[in-house]
């Protein structure tokens, strides 16, 4: 009987350790498969979003990229057609803390306006590399606790006009 249990037990050990040494080889696998990243207002399928015909807009080549030229980066407090208010991120050089969600709209937040010429863009981040893949957004995907990144202008009042809004998506 001790025999029985014994061997019972040993053959469940090793499927558990041989399932997960498939599950981090996969994973392995999958990193190196990545797709090219694309940047510069390029997107998948060799389209040019709009902003490539006014002047050629630069979009971030990766996640360091974004962060560095962003005005503000922050959580969206609350939505409104024409504006919206962003809870400031705090970074420092190791940690990023955002708001907790649904937390938004307790703390202190900054109103961010755009107009028809703002563009919007969801940016796909790979968490491994920082390398970044753009597709087209609109106003409509920016909700309450979506993670904003925003480019543009400081107005005297404190508030900012957006030029671009990116839309960050970790995979």
């Amino acid at each position: 009987m001790k025999k029985i249990k014994l061997v019972g037990v040993t053959l469940a050990l090793f499927c558990t350790l041989s399932m997960a040494a498939c599950g981090s080889t996969q994973t392995g696998q999958e990193n190196q498969s990545e797709p090219p990243a694309y940047s510069q207002g390029e997107m998948p399928g060799g389209n040019k979003d709009a902003d490539a015909e006014k002047g050629k807009e630069e979009l971030p080549g990766n996640l360091d990229d974004i962060e560095a030229e962003a005005i503000l980066g922050g959580s969206v407090a609350e939505f409104q057609d024409g504006s919206f208010q962003v809870v400031p991120m705090e970074a420092d050089a190791q940690t990023t803390k955002l708001a907790a969600s649904g937390m938004e709209s307790t703390l202190e937040s900054i109103t961010v306006s755009y107009g028809d010429d703002c563009t919007f863009h969801i940016a796909n981040i790979n968490s491994a590399t920082g390398a970044v893949e753009f597709e087209a957004a609109t106003s409509s995907d920016v909700k309450k606790s979506t993670s904003v990144y925003i480019y543009g202008e400081t107005q005297d009042d404190g508030t900012i006009h957006a030029a671009k809004v990116l839309l960050p998506r970790y995979k």
